[in-house]
C-alpha cells in the first residue's frame, strides 16, 4: 500500500501516543513488581524493564544481520548506547534534584559498570575484529551474552541481598496484586514491542516528505524517537518517585543492547559483524564508553549535582560531549 505524508502522520500520532502510554504503565507496573516481590528496583529496571523496553532494537539488529547489514546494527547499538547517556543526563536535569546522587542506591555503581565493561569489551571486539566461526557460532557473540547472563546474575543476588534487609509491602491481596502488575508490564511490553518500529518507520517517512532526511536535525530527530521507548518509561520512573528504576533500566539498556548485538553476532552469516564494522561505528563505540565512564563516575563519587563543573563530571559535560560524537561519527561516516 502506497503511504503518503497524512497517512505517516497519522501512523506516527498513534504510534507515539502508544508508546508514551505503554512506557508510563511499563513504569508503575515495573515499580510495583519491585515493590510487591522484594526483587528491587534496580534489578527490575536494569532487566526487565530494560530488556522490555530494548526489544525493538534487538529485532531490528537481528533482522539488519539477516539482510546482511551489518553496519545498520552495528551504528543502532553504538548510537543507542550514546544516546541513552544523554537521556540519563536530561532526566537528572529535568526530575533530579540537587541530591540525586546521594539519594540512588549504590548497587546503582555495579548496573553502570557492567554496561560500561560490555561496551568496552564490544569496542575491542570491534578493533581485534576477525571471522573466525567456531562449528558455525562466532565467538564473539558467545562471549557477550554469557557476560551479560553472569552480570544479571550477579546483580539478581546482590538486590535480593540488599532487598532482605528491607522490610516490604504486604497485603491480604498481594498475590492478586503482583499476578495483576506481571500482568499490565507484560502487555504494557508487547504494545510497546509493537508500536515501536511503527513509530521509526512513519518518522522516517515524514523525514523523507519533508526533504530532511540528509540533514543533521532530522538524522537527530529520528535517532531521538527511536530511543522514545527508553526515555518513556525512564521519566515516568523519575516522575512516580522511583529513580532508582529510571536509572537502571537506562543503564541496564545499554548492557541489553551489547548482548542484542552479541545475539545478533551469532546470526551474521558471513563471519563476526564486528569485522564488517568500520572506523565511524569505532568512533561510536569510544563515545559511547566515555559517555557511560562519565556517568559511571558520577554514581560512584555521589557529589551534589552541578550543571557545570571542571573538577568532576556535570550533565552538560556529557550532553556537551554527545553531540560532539554526533558530529564526529557524521563525519567519518
Amino acid at each position: 500500500m502506497e503511504i503518503n505524508l497524512s497517512l505517516a502522520v497519522l501512523i506516527f500520532l498513534i504510534s507515539a501516543l502508544l508508546v508514551v502510554i505503554s512506557g508510563i504503565i511499563l513504569a508503575k507496573s515495573g515499580d510495583s513488581i519491585a515493590e510487591y516481590s522484594g526483587l528491587g528496583r534496580v534489578w527490575v529496571g536494569s532487566l526487565l524493564v530494560a530488556g522490555a523496553t530494548s526489544l525493538p532494537e534487538l529485532v531490528t539488529v537481528i533482522s539488519a544481520v539477516v539482510l546482511d547489514s551489518p553496519s545498520l546494527a552495528g551504528g543502532t547499538i553504538f548510537g543507542a548506547n550514546m544516546i541513552n547517556m544523554a537521556k540519563f543526563s536530561i532526566l537528572v536535569l529535568i526530575f533530579g534534584g540537587s541530591n540525586i546522587f546521594q539519594n540512588l542506591l549504590r548497587l546503582q555503581v555495579w548496573v553502570a559498570t557492567f554496561a560500561f565493561l560490555l561496551t568496552c569489551v564490544a569496542v575491542l571486539m570491534t578493533i581485534f575484529s576477525s571471522s573466525i566461526k567456531i562449528f558455525g557460532v562466532s565467538p564473539f557473540g558467545v562471549i557477550l551474552i554469557i557476560m551479560y547472563i553472569l552480570s544479571s546474575k550477579f546483580l539478581y543476588h546482590k538486590s535480593a541481598l540488599d532487598s532482605s534487609k528491607q522490610n516490604f509491602i504486604e497485603h491480604n491481596s498481594e498475590n492478586n496484586s503482583i499476578k495483576r502488575q506481571w500482568a499490565l508490564f507484560f502487555l504494557s511490553a508487547l504494545m510497546l514491542f509493537i508500536s515501536a518500529p511503527f513509530l521509526t518507520y512513519s518518522s522516517e517517512r515524514i523525514s523523507e516528505f519533508s526533504n530532511v532526511s540528509q540533514s543533521f536535525i532530522g538524522v537527530l530527530a529520528l535517532g531521538f524517537l527511536a530511543s522514545l521507548p527508553e526515555f518513556t518509561a525512564a521519566a515516568a520512573a523519575f516522575k512516580i518517585g522511583a529513580p532508582d528504576l529510571g536509572v537502571s533500566a537506562l543503564f541496564g539498556s545499554n548492557a541489553f543492547n551489547i548482548a542484542a548485538l552479541g545475539i545478533a553476532d551469532i546470526f551474521y552469516h558471513k563471519g563476526s559483524l564486528f569485522s564488517s564494522l568500520d572506523i565511524s561505528h569505532l568512533a561510536a563505540g569510544v563515545f559511547a564508553v566515555i559517555l557511560i565512564g562519565l556517568c559511571l563516575l558520577q554514581l560512584y563519587q555521589r557529589t551534589k549535582l552541578r550543571l557545570f563543573s571542571l573538577s568532576t563530571p556535570s550533565p552538560i559535560i556529557v550532553i556537551f560531549l554527545y553531540i560532539v560524537g554526533l558530529f564526529v561519527v557524521f563525519k567519518l561516516g
